[in-house]
């Protein structure tokens, strides 16, 4: 499984507003899907096309083949991000450290800038982040 780092914002309905001042700052871009945009930070809209193409795409549908469809919203929730799950929540980041993909070293960089930004550090809960030392000292 590995250790994750995952990274709180203070307000979970920042996620947006976070994505666009990582994408704008530091010239990330970030994949796009029925119209909406997968950044750093997991955001409601991210949940919404994730749970809708499970439940309406047919490529989505082979996903959790024995789970009756539609799957709810709150179960799709608990699957997501309930116990045992290296997701945090809406409104995280969650970045594999130990042993990280080169295709995430952009965010990650981007991310630990922003963190030490003092003009951004309002915006990430340091106390509910997890491994956030770890995240830091990636290189």
């Amino acid at each position: 499984m590995g250790t994750y780092a995952i990274i709180y914002l203070k307000k979970a309905e920042k996620a947006v507003e976070v994505n666009d001042l990582l994408k704008n700052s530091y010239q990330l871009e970030y994949e796009t899907f029925n119209g909406v945009e997968y950044g750093v930070f997991f955001t409601e809209e991210m949940f919404i096309e994730d749970l809708r193409l499970m439940n309406e795409d047919e490529e989505g549908k082979k996903n959790l083949p024995h789970y009756a469809r539609p799957i709810s919203r709150e179960t799709y929730h608990s699957l997501l991000f309930g116990a045992e799950n290296c997701f945090g929540e809406i409104g995280t980041a969650c970045f594999k450290i130990s042993c990280v993909d080169e295709k995430d070293m952009q965010y990650i960089r981007a991310l630990k800038a922003f963190i030490k930004n003092p003009e951004y550090k309002n915006y990430i809960n340091f106390k509910k982040s997890k491994h956030l030392q770890d995240f830091l000292r990636l290189k």
